[in-house]
């Protein structure tokens, strides 16, 4: 699987292709300051194929979701 390949089948198939070409430039780096880089890389990675794969009903609200809520219920109570 390559990112050319699968980054046109949209963003969570170019993601994982990413996480997958990360940890193998992960495994077979021997610079410290390089796998320090790429190790901030890939869990941003991982943290946007979760966001992704999580259903919307399952998805942590922010503060700023909060924010909007409470403002919509006093909206809506006038």
């Amino acid at each position: 699987m390559s990112l050319s390949e699968e980054a046109p089948k949209g963003r969570l198939a170019g993601l994982v292709a990413l996480r997958d070409k990360l940890a193998a430039e992960i495994d077979g780096c021997e610079s410290s300051r390089d796998v320090a880089a790429l190790a901030n890389r890939f869990q941003d990675v991982l943290r946007e194929i979760e966001e992704l794969s999580l259903p919307a009903m399952e998805k942590p609200k922010t503060p700023l979701d909060e924010l909007n809520s409470r403002r919509q219920a006093k909206a809506k109570t006038g």
